[in-house]
């Protein structure tokens, strides 16, 4: 058996179960692909983006060449839960301070690997995508409420976890036509999708043994005990590039506008609701563009069931410049509904072969170890032919 005075043994848990996260968040909007992820996020108006069939399926009608992409990516996001770990849980002084921990903390990861295919222009009228996109969610909070005259955690706390894996398996088609006024584009992607969802809560006390801790854990991440729930979605898009200036684009893209559901039984339900994201470009030049995206719509991310909703909200600019054989890009983003700072990001890319990083301006802290409240990394490459 354990004190929990010896929480550095159980911050240590939490590593080693972000740690296997990353080896093997619900649902803010889906920033796939090592380009716009490494743009701040930047990609509904971009003409090239080899992943448009997930940002803005009008994308792919909007520019002529095929292109394939694939995408391997890792994320981290925390909010006030490792904080917990400053306080001495067996003798807490501030109980106000700690409460308002309680009231408001998560902490996050994603995993995700993508594929897509923008198919040559073989068609009469239009043009066909397909693609295929895989993520691995957990989340994992505190609750509770300690009085005034309690100052250790025994019984007072619930630690909750969840894991959502979902699959989307999206087939677009899209038109553009030239007028007047411009290239307008359309574009729909009609998806398959399946959800398997898995959870836990438990009360935590002093007496907790480090070894059931560890594997009711290990219960939830492996994902033994997870239920599937299958359904599709729709995803609209709408790209416009004005006669007088071609160089400028701008993409609006509805994603799950027929609200898909996915009912767990006894896990309960999750809607994957719409969402909604403005974006523009300019190519200031061959192979140098300006983008910027924004979420028109306040996003829930994936959290324990019977806790807190936590929401995101991007907004984000980036700048790309590339060549056939060498890519560079940089981008700032936002998330106003986290408030986690600035979240810088960069990527090179030579060839096939693309990596990427991002990090948060934010920072939290642990026993004088910093860290960025939000980070992630990037595995990719494209091709266009």
């Amino acid at each position: 058996m354990i004190e929990f005075a010896l929480q550095k043994d159980f911050l240590r848990i939490f590593m080693r179960f972000f740690l296997f996260v990353l080896s093997c968040f619900a649902l803010e909007f889906e920033e796939v692909g090592h380009r716009a992820s490494t743009m701040g996020g930047v990609g509904v108006a971009m003409k090239n983006n080899p992943y448009a069939i997930f940002y803005n399926p009008a994308l792919a009608s909007a520019n002529d060449n095929a292109r394939m992409g694939y995408a391997l990516s890792a994320a981290f996001g925390e909010k006030n839960l490792l904080d917990v770990f400053n306080f001495d849980l067996n003798n807490i002084q501030d109980i106000s301070k700690f409460n308002k921990l309680l009231d408001d903390n998560l902490l996050r990861t994603k995993a995700q690997g993508a594929w897509a295919l923008k198919a040559p222009s073989n068609l009469i009228f239009g043009d066909l995508s397909i693609g295929f996109m895989i993520n691995v969610y957990t989340a994992s909070t505190f609750t509770g409420r300690l009085a005034n005259d309690i100052t250790a955690i025994n019984d007072n706390i619930d630690f909750k976890i969840r894991r959502l894996d979902t699959v989307e398996l999206p087939v677009a088609y899209s038109f553009a036509l030239d007028t007047a006024l411009g290239e307008l584009s359309w574009g729909a992607a009609l998806k398959f999708m399946s959800f398997s969802n898995v959870e836990l809560s438990r009360k935590l006390g002093v007496t907790d043994s480090k070894s059931s801790i560890q594997k009711e854990i290990k219960s939830i991440m492996d994902g033994s005990n997870s239920v599937s729930a299958y359904n599709y979605g729709i995803d609209l898009g709408f790209a416009y590039s004005p006669a007088i200036l071609p160089e400028f684009s701008l993409g609006l893209s509805g994603r799950n506008l027929n609200r898909p559901k996915f009912n767990f039984k006894e896990q309960g339900k999750i809607t994957a609701f719409p969402q909604a994201r403005l974006g523009l470009a300019y190519e200031l030049g061959e192979g140098l563009l300006l983008g910027m995206d924004a979420d028109l719509t306040r996003n829930i991310m994936l959290s324990p069931s019977a806790t807190k909703k936590q929401y995101s909200q991007k907004i984000g600019i980036g700048v790309d410049a590339h060549t056939p054989f060498f890519s560079a890009r940089a981008g700032l983003a936002s998330d106003i509904a986290q408030k986690n700072g600035l979240i810088m990001s960069f990527g090179l890319g030579f060839g096939l072969v693309d990596i990427g990083v991002s990090a948060s301006t934010k920072k939290g802290k642990v026993d004088d170890v910093s860290y960025p409240r939000y980070f992630s990394l990037h595995l990719g490459g494209s091709y266009e032919f």
